[in-house]
């Protein structure tokens, strides 16, 4: 809950984000104290108006005392502007800062954060979380301190005009202490409970604007509307509560503000007819009690404003406070260009679900070779890949690239060496130049113009409205699920990587673009390691090694025609696509090798185990 940490320790680490500016702060403090000073001498200058001018008729000290009054106003009001204008710069600021900081932390977490938290979720904790600490930005600080100048300045002066009568006043004050202890916890936790509901709306929001596709086509509109009605309604049924949680405290510092007037008029009227106390006494205690309630309801305010910023300030520090599960270690190196020789020595993997995704796997990938996995979903194809660049670390066993475990290695440099088209394409919305770019930020024109004819996009590209410069909408919604594919692979290609992976890189294109972008990859992955995961086993049949993979293990693994007559995992696969008169025969039963000439995965020779014993070594 949010009263975990003390509103003390929450406002101390705030603070970091606040002494970069610090400058602006001090300059916003002085003018702010120059205002509060412009305005002490006024109750006095009524009090000598009402006592000694106009019962004098001194009209020459009347338009002297009116000059100042008028030259007092001019400087508070630039005084104020001047203030107002370096508060919101730096609130401006420092709002930048702390977004950027949220941001980049979220990008250095492991990605099975992300997989347990909605897109639209994390959204509402990098905008609307930092949008609403702004109650402990510099202009709430100010106005603290401020109004806490201005309160001891009418302690002082009441305490100087009528000091019975101002001890009277101050008896009151206690009340405000107990208004704090009764909501200031309350308020706290309702805050951080509303921004918790209004982060789950905005990840509904996003999954549905992003589902709008197969709302649509399943005529589901009332549905989702439903959905979203509940989980608004709820939200705001817990802002309905906030707020009328803060109107109650709000009343209760009206109502003790009250007070001090009320106070004022029974025992000042009785000593002005005792003759202990002036009118214009009166009038100048009555302005400088508004000193004293009038900052003390203000810092009553500020302090639920402040309330409602330390819920979402602790949401803040509860992201920055996570840590990601692959770590860099300090003494990790810089890798270089790597030859891309893979090893994978016994490795198990599981994600939370608890279930062995991975068990034992242990393969080699030689520099430059073809190594293509196959097996029925959920077999942990896709996870296999996804370890080598580190997107997640094995429970157990070791990844290994040119010798050298790859958790030694600084993981931007590594992920730098390889290259990696999913099945799940992703674009940015913005032009098709900068997509492919993203590949090789530093890339010329040139290169991703020569890049795109690789991936066979060239073509499609020039046809487009603006050509490479042509926006392609959020994810690329302005083209096709192949035409995006295609820019997908000229983004890897540009990135010339030692390591390519292709995840089912070519699953939505139609058969002639698909063999044509095979025969582009063909020589691009002869001088670099490529994994190959491909539903189709036609575009995978001529890979240096294939992989068979089956309930988490490597069950085989060679040629095809090897695999064909000794791996019934294999076999089983190939006759689900292949079994026609055309395929039988383009690969002759009869010229497959038996089942002797075959080696199962835990003797293949391929598989050296002589070096993964020197590695353990």
């Amino acid at each position: 809950m949010a009263n975990k940490h003390s509103s003390l320790k929450l406002i101390l680490r705030f603070s970091k984000f606040l002494k970069p500016y610090w400058k602006k702060g001090l300059a916003a403090l002085f003018l702010m104290l120059l205002a509060v000073v412009l305005q002490l001498p006024m109750p006095f200058l009524t009090r000598y108006l009402i006592d000694k001018v106009i019962i004098l008729r001194d009209f020459r000290t009347l338009n002297i005392i009116g000059f100042v009054l008028i030259a007092v106003l001019l400087v508070r009001a630039s005084s104020i502007f001047i203030e107002r204008v370096l508060l919101s710069t730096f609130r401006a600021r420092v709002l930048f800062d702390i977004r950027i900081a949220l941001f980049q932390h979220l990008q250095r977490l492991s990605l099975s954060f992300f997989h347990n938290k909605e897109t639209g979720y994390l959204m509402s904790r990098v905008g609307d979380d930092v949008g609403a600490v702004q109650g402990l930005l510099a202009d709430t600080m100010v106005s603290f301190v401020q109004n806490t100048l201005t309160f001891i300045a009418g302690v002082a002066c009441t305490l100087y005009i009528h000091p019975k009568l101002a001890l009277i006043s101050f008896s009151i004050l206690p009340l405000y202490a107990l208004s704090l202890k009764v909501f200031n916890k309350r308020i706290r936790n309702m805050s951080y409970e509303v921004r918790e509901r209004y982060a789950n709306v905005q990840k509904d929001l996003q999954e549905l604007l992003s589902g709008i596709s197969i709302i649509k086509a399943f005529s589901r509109e009332k549905h989702t509307a439903i959905r979203m009605v509940r989980s608004t309604k709820e939200a705001v049924r817990k802002e309905v509560k906030l707020n009328i949680l803060s109107a109650l405290a709000g009343i209760s510092s009206t109502v003790i503000s009250a007070a001090g007037p009320l106070v004022l008029i029974w025992y000042g009227c009785a000593e002005i007819m005792r003759g202990d106390l002036t009118v214009g006494g009166l009038v100048a205690f009555n302005s400088f009690i508004r000193y004293l309630f009038g900052p003390t309801q203000a810092l009553m305010n500020i302090n639920f404003s402040v309330q409602r910023s330390l819920a979402a300030c602790q949401r803040i520090f509860e992201m920055l406070d996570l840590q990601p599960e692959v770590k860099e270690k300090k003494e990790a190196v810089e890798p270089g260009r790597l030859k891309g020789d893979v090893v994978l020595q016994d490795v198990s993997f599981s994600y939370d679900s608890g279930d062995r995704i991975l068990d034992g796997v242990s393969l080699r990938a030689r520099p430059g070779q073809i190594v293509a996995l196959v097996g029925t979903s959920g077999v942990g194809k896709t996870t296999l890949v996804s370890l080598i660049p580190r997107f997640y670390d094995p429970e157990q066993g070791r990844v290994l690239i040119d010798g050298t475990d790859i958790k030694d290695m600084r993981l931007r440099s590594l992920r730098d060496n390889i290259g990696i088209v999913s099945q799940e394409t992703f674009l940015f919305s913005s032009t098709v130049r900068e997509n492919i770019r993203f590949g090789r930020l530093g890339a010329t024109d040139q290169e991703v113009t020569e890049a795109a004819r690789l991936a066979q996009a060239h073509e499609f590209i020039t046809r487009l409205p603006e050509g490479y410069d042509t926006q392609i909408g959020e994810r690329g919604v302005k083209l096709s699920g192949g035409q995006r594919q295609r820019i997908a692979i000229a983004r890897a290609i540009l990135r010339n990587p030692s390591i390519l992976i292709l995840d089912e890189a070519t699953s939505n294109l139609d058969s002639e673009s698909e063999r044509a972008i095979q025969q582009a990859l063909r020589p691009l992955m002869k001088n670099r390691t490529t994994f190959v995961i491909a539903h189709r086993l036609s575009t995978v049949l001529d890979a240096d090694k294939i992989v068979v993979l089956d309930g988490g293990k490597v069950v085989a693994q060679g040629k095809h025609s090897e695999l064909y007559q000794s791996c019934p995992v294999y076999r089983r696969l190939y006759d689900e696509q292949f079994l026609n008169p055309r395929i039988e025969e383009e690969i002759p039963i009869q010229q497959q090798p038996s089942a002797s000439e075959v080696t199962p995965v835990e003797s293949v020779e391929e598989f050296d185990h002589g070096y993964l014993l020197s590695l353990e070594g």
